[in-house]
């Protein structure tokens, strides 16, 4: 199973990411970093980006 965490810098987007990739979960955090911090990531992929972006939302 592949989850996107969008704003999972955040406070609470992180402790989901946490809980997620210890979980096994592959993990993708899309986060533009407003309120954020991308030393809480602690697992999985990182994308610096916005929702409004069509562009980070696509597939690598």
């Amino acid at each position: 199973m592949h989850v996107l965490v969008a704003g999972g810098a955040g406070y609470i987007g992180s402790h989901m990411v946490r809980c997620l990739g210890e979980a096994g979960v592959e993990v993708t955090t899309l986060d533009n970093l407003s309120s954020g911090r991308r030393d809480a990531v602690t697992h999985g992929r990182f994308v610096q980006g916005d929702l409004g972006v069509t562009d980070n939302l696509k597939v690598h």
